[in-house]
């Protein structure tokens, strides 16, 4: 077994056992460290219970600890980084000149800036992977701890998510385009109804799902990246993780005849390498592909195997192998990870185009696994067959995915989604573009999309009679979402679903199935099933040793665990989580 440093994850709250010793994972985590320049902290909120000391201090990891929130690394490292000239390009939607122009320069970037030790980290091949050494010092960066829980390592991002994967195939890369944009929007929809993550390091907290915890625990943005300090060797400034929400849709492709996407709906700043852009469009790509491939590249890598990289020659002493640079490709794909991906196709298996949903959390029976699996892949089938229209501008979709991350998601928040999702593939839809929102209680007005002034002021202009029946958004819960309101004329994805399955000609005992599966998704959808975060919340705060001090101790943690696995194996009934 590969023997570690001590200092790879770079934290003081968790054991070195719970790090995967593989040289790929090692590697990753201190890559991740080593190019922010600072551990990567995270602070969760606390659930505030009745009884919860307030306000709330993490004792594990607070200032003393941390000698005033600084502490240096004391990884080897030695040489010199290896620099090479780049461009950027910021895509800016409302956004002041002065800001594109400061992001748009002309640098240098640090690749593959990373060191563990002197000794040469080996694949499982035994090749050493190709590691330049940072010779600069790593801080941690202490975030205000009140009222917070702090988690101090990638490693709670990395393998901590439990993210339930779902990979569909596409018949050519347009099908690809549509699913990957059309899907995108249900991602927060989804992430509510599938939350399972209420407990963070032994403290019940403030929101039911783990997607912001797993994207900031591996954020390795620079301070130069998160604006913090100017500009000077930096592609860009990056507003997100390299796990997160998609900066931008991809669009149709340019021989569709699909006319449902709109420019505006991207609405949000990201930042590209202009360098594989114009490569990508002197090869014949389009714009928004360009973009989206480009976006990739404005992140460099953590480590490389020289397998990969061709530098040695292998074991016979001929040359290096030749590559067709799909594993170089892949390589970026796997460190930029996001709640919908598109995958290229795979020439030595002989794969197709695949689109991966990565927002849905692992839920407590494979019963459960499936029905949403199912959910998805029907969903799917029925965009294609259907040519359901779901695009949402991308700001909007960033604030639904916040929203499903708070408690009680599913019954208690508003979601932004179309109303009507049969209209504009033909060009016949009227884009108004209004959004109508909804107040507390029944109360309803309508108003425009937050953010900067400009072109999204412009294309979410307000309603003038306030009503959601000629708005191209409104503001939903769940329960309308997928099973229909009439009040708002919202068909319902779920009866969408139901419609469908006819025409799929299945086998009496087959279709059955799959209604049984969806029961369970309506079923939740409508707060008659609770989620398995509400499930373990309640029995927490129902638990006799159970303070309301907001502390999950091992001894009830124990006992969840326990009777959780009693309900997988079907020695316990949760009818109000199962039904």
């Amino acid at each position: 077994m590969l023997a570690l440093p001590s200092d790879v994850s770079h934290h003081l709250v968790l054991s070195e056992n719970c790090l995967n010793p593989m040289p790929p994972f090692t590697l990753e985590i201190a890559g991740i460290v080593d190019r922010r320049g600072i551990v990567p902290y995270t602070a969760v909120p606390v659930f505030r219970d009745t009884n919860t000391e307030w306000p709330f201090a993490d004792k594990d990891l607070s200032a003393d600890t941390l000698d005033f929130g600084i502490l240096q690394s004391t990884m080897n490292g030695s040489g010199s980084n290896h620099n090479s000239g780049t461009n950027s390009v910021v895509h800016s939607a409302g956004t002041s000149p002065g800001f594109a122009a400061a992001c748009n320069t002309n640098s240098t970037i640090v690749l593959n800036h990373n060191s563990i030790g002197s000794a040469p980290i080996r694949d499982p091949e035994g090749r050493p992977y190709a590691v330049t050494p940072s010779p600069r010092p790593l801080l941690f960066e202490m975030p205000s701890n009140k009222n917070c829980v702090l988690l101090d390592s990638p490693l709670f991002g990395i393998g901590s998510g439990g993210v339930l994967r779902v990979t569909l195939c596409a018949a050519d890369l347009d099908e690809a385009r549509t699913l990957y944009d059309h899907l995108a929007p249900i991602c927060a929809i989804m992430t509510a109804l599938t939350a399972a993550t209420p407990i963070v390091k032994g403290h019940l907290t403030g929101r039911d799902c783990y997607w912001d915890v797993q994207c900031s625990a591996v954020d390795d943005r620079s301070a130069q990246e998160r604006g913090i300090v100017p500009l000077t060797t930096a592609k860009g400034t990056l507003l997100k993780s390299r796990f997160g929400s998609i900066d931008t849709y991809l669009g149709p492709g340019p021989t569709s005849d699909d006319m449902s996407f709109h420019p505006e709906f991207n609405d949000c700043q990201y930042t590209y390498d202009s360098n594989s852009y114009w490569k990508m469009k002197n090869g014949g790509v389009d714009h928004l592909l360009s973009q989206h491939v480009a976006r990739l590249f404005i992140r460099d890598l953590h480590y490389a195997s020289t397998k990969m990289v061709g530098d040695t020659a292998n074991a016979a002493g001929t040359k290096p192998r030749k590559t067709d640079g799909q594993e170089h490709f892949k390589r970026f794909l796997g460190c930029n990870r996001q709640n919908v991906c598109l995958y290229p196709p795979n020439t030595r298996a002989g794969s197709g185009w695949e689109i991966e949903f990565m927002s849905l959390e692992v839920q407590l029976t494979d019963a459960e696994n499936a029905a949403f699996i199912t959910f998805i892949v029907l969903l799917s089938r029925v965009i294609i067959s259907y040519r359901l229209n779901l695009y949402l501008p991308i700001s909007l979709m960033d604030q639904n995915m916040s929203r499903a991350q708070k408690i009680n998601a599913t019954k208690d928040q508003l979601f932004f989604f179309r109303r009507d999702l049969f209209s504009g593939r033909d060009g016949k839809s009227s884009s108004s573009g209004r959004i109508s929102r909804r107040g507390n209680g029944n109360s309803r007005h309508s108003a425009h999309s937050p953010g900067s002034p400009g072109d999204r002021e412009a294309f979410h202009r307000p309603l003038s009679n306030g009503s959601p029946d000629t708005a191209e958004y409104v503001e939903l819960t769940v329960d309308e979402i997928l099973n229909g309101s009439k009040k708002y004329r919202v068909t319902g994805i779920l009866n969408i679903i139901m419609s469908f399955l006819p025409t799929m000609r299945l086998e009496y005992d087959v279709e059955q199935e799959l209604r049984r599966q969806l029961w369970l998704v309506k079923k939740r959808a409508s707060g008659r099933l609770c989620t398995l975060a509400a499930w373990m919340r309640n029995f927490v705060q129902n638990h006799p040793e159970y303070r309301h001090d907001s502390v999950v101790s091992p001894s009830i943690n124990y006992d969840m665990l326990r009777t959780m696995s009693d309900i997988e194996e079907g020695r316990v009934k949760a009818p109000e989580l199962l039904g």
